[in-house]
C-alpha cells in the first residue's frame, strides 16, 4: 500500500510503499478515506513533541476517517505503530472507532475532532463552563480558535471575546458568534489596555492557543492593584503555544488576582471524556451548527504540502 512514511525526524514524510497492516485481536482493519494534517502530526514528526516518534520508519497521522470491512463509516485513532492514518489502510483498536452520521462528509469528519476537542474538553471537563459565563479565546483566527468561538456559544457562554492577529479572520470570528474582538498585534501597552477593558465585566475562562507575549499582556491586565477589591476568578487553560513556548509569570500576578492556570492536552484528559465528546461534536457538524473550512489534498502530495501554511485545514485523501 501507499503511505506517508517518515524515515528521519525533522523531515517531511514521503509518499512511499509500505507493508500492509494485518489486524490483531481487538483491532479493526480500516480503509482510510481521509486524514487531516495537524500541528501534533508535524510536532511528532519534528522530534520536538513530548509524544514524538521514537522508532522509525513510521506512518504519520494520529487520527482519521475510513470504512471498516463491514462498510461502516468511522472516525478512528490510536493506530498500532508503525501504522498511522496517512495511508491507504491501517489498524486501530475497535474501542477507538466511532460511527459517523450519514450527513457528515469524510473531509469534515477528518478535520473536525482534533481542533474541536481542544476547546470542547476544556470547557466541559477542565473548567466546567457555567451558562452565561464569559469566555476569551486567545488565537481565535485559526481553525481551532474559530471552532472554539462556536463551541463556547453552543455550550452556553453568555459572552465570547475573540483575540487574534488577522483582521479578516477576526471579522469571521464575529460572524461565528464572537461578541467582542481584540487585535493582539497592538503595541504592548495598548494590548494590556484592550484586555483590561474587556475584563471590566469579568472574564471567567480563557482558552489560550497562543501563550508567549499575548498571554503576558493578558496576565498584566488581570493583575489587581486594589487590595480592597473583590477578586474575579479567571480559569486560564493553556492549550497551545503558537506565540511562544514560555511566559514570564510574576508571583504578584497570582497573589493579586483570582487567576487559575490549567493545561489541556492528550495527557490531561481521561479517554472517557473524549468518547463522550466525539458523538456530540459530529452531530453538531452534521446539523451545520459547527463549521470549518477544509482543503482536500491527494496523499501523494504529502511531502510538498507538509510545511505549507494554509488558512484551511488540510485533509489528505489516499
Amino acid at each position: 500500500m501507499h503511505a506517508a512514511v517518515l524515515r528521519k525526524l525533522g523531515s517531511a514524510p514521503r509518499y512511499e510503499q509500505f507493508e500492509d497492516p494485518v489486524a490483531r485481536d481487538g483491532e479493526a482493519l480500516i480503509k482510510v478515506r481521509a486524514a487531516s494534517l495537524k500541528n501534533i502530526d508535524k510536532g511528532m514528526a519534528s522530534g520536538g513533541h513530548y509524544a514524538s516518534h521514537r522508532e522509525l520508519p513510521i506512518i504519520c497521522g494520529v487520527d482519521g476517517v475510513g470504512t471498516l470491512e463491514t462498510g461502516e463509516r468511522v472516525f478512528f485513532g490510536g493506530c498500532r505503530r508503525p501504522f498511522g492514518t496517512m495511508a491507504e489502510k491501517t489498524v486501530a483498536p475497535r474501542a477507538f472507532c466511532f460511527p459517523l452520521p450519514d450527513a457528515l462528509d469524510y473531509a469534515t469528519a477528518a478535520a473536525l475532532p482534533n481542533p474541536a476537542t481542544s476547546s470542547w474538553l476544556p470547557l466541559k471537563w477542565r473548567t466546567q463552563l457555567k451558562p452565561g459565563e464569559t469566555v476569551l479565546v486567545m488565537g481565535a483566527t485559526g481553525t481551532a480558535g474559530k471552532l472554539a468561538v462556536q463551541i463556547a456559544k453552543l455550550l452556553g457562554a453568555g459572552r465570547v471575546i475573540a483575540a487574534g492577529r488577522n483582521p479578516q479572520e477576526l471579522d469571521s470570528a464575529r460572524l461565528l458568534g464572537a461578541d467582542v474582538i481584540i487585535q493582539i498585534d497592538e503595541p504592548g501597552k495598548n494590548l494590556v489596555e484592550a484586555f483590561a477593558t474587556a475584563a471590566k465585566d469579568g472574564i471567567d475562562i480563557v482558552l489560550d492557543y497562543l501563550w508567549g507575549a499575548p498571554t503576558e499582556a493578558l496576565v498584566t491586565a488581570l493583575t489587581g492593584h486594589d487590595l480592597a477589591a473583590e477578586p474575579h476568578t479567571t480559569r486560564l487553560i493553556e492549550i497551545g503555544s503558537m506565540a511562544g513556548p514560555t511566559i514570564s509569570l510574576p508571583g504578584a500576578a497570582l497573589r493579586s488576582s483570582g487567576l487559575e492556570i490549567y493545561g489541556a492536552g492528550g495527557g490531561s484528559v481521561p479517554k472517557q471524556a473524549i468518547f463522550e465528546a466525539l458523538p456530540q461534536i459530529f452531530e453538531h457538524a452534521a446539523k451545520g451548527t459547527l463549521k470549518l473550512e477544509t482543503k482536500k489534498v491527494p496523499l501523494a502530495d504529502v511531502e510538498t504540502q507538509w510545511n505549507q501554511k494554509e488558512d484551511q485545514r488540510v485533509v489528505f485523501i489516499p
